[in-house]
C-alpha cells in the first residue's frame, strides 16, 4: 500500500512533524533530518544538498535568465505558484512569492513541500529519486527519460555512481 511519506512542514520557521510511515522519516531540529533507515547512508540535508549542487552549485543567488529561475534551487515562477496551490488545498495561510527564491531557508521550505506530495512504498532511495525528478522535471518529472540524467547528478553528489 502507498502512503504520502511527510516528512515535515516549515510554518513561521518551526518544523512540525505530520505523520510517520515505515520506514519512519524522524525529524530532529531544523537543520538536520536523519532518514533513520539503516540501508540510506545519508540525511535528508544531504538529500537536499545534493540538489542544491546539481541545480546552482551551491549558489544563493544563482540566475537562468532563459529559465526565469532563481536562487540555489533554481526556482521557476510555475514552482511558486504550484507550492501556492497546494498550500491552499491544505488550507494553510502561509504563501511565497518570486522573491521567497532568493531565500536559501524559504527555497528549501518550497522543496519540502513538494516533496510531502510525494507518495512512496516505504522505499526511501525510490522516494528521494521521485522527488529529484519531480523536481526538475514538474509533476510527472518521475516518469519522464530525461530526468534520468539529473537524478545520476544527485546520485553522484550523493556519493553513489
Amino acid at each position: 500500500m502507498k502512503s504520502s511519506i511527510i516528512i515535515s512542514t516549515f510554518f513561521i520557521g518551526s518544523i512540525v512533524p505530520i505523520e510517520e510511515v515505515a520506514p519512519p522519516i524522524l525529524v530532529s531540529d531544523t537543520t538536520s533530518y536523519p532518514i533513520g533507515h539503516d540501508s540510506v547512508p545519508f540525511t535528508w540535508d544531504d538529500f537536499v544538498a545534493a540538489v542544491i549542487m546539481v541545480e546552482s552549485s551551491g549558489n544563493d543567488s544563482a540566475y537562468n535568465k532563459r529559465e526565469k529561475a532563481v536562487g540555489c534551487l533554481q526556482i521557476r515562477p510555475i514552482m511558486v505558484r504550484e507550492v501556492n496551490r497546494q498550500l491552499r488545498r491544505a488550507k494553510v495561510d502561509l504563501r511565497y512569492t518570486n522573491e521567497d527564491r532568493w531565500s536559501r531557508d524559504k527555497s528549501i521550505e518550497m522543496f519540502v513541500i513538494i516533496a510531502e506530495g510525494v507518495e512512496s512504498d516505504g522505499d526511501i532511495m525510490k522516494f528521494c529519486e521521485v522527488v529529484a525528478r519531480k523536481w526538475n522535471g514538474g509533476g510527472r518529472g518521475h516518469k519522464k527519460k530525461a530526468t534520468i540524467k539529473y537524478w545520476n547528478k544527485v546520485n553522484k553528489e550523493l556519493g553513489f555512481n
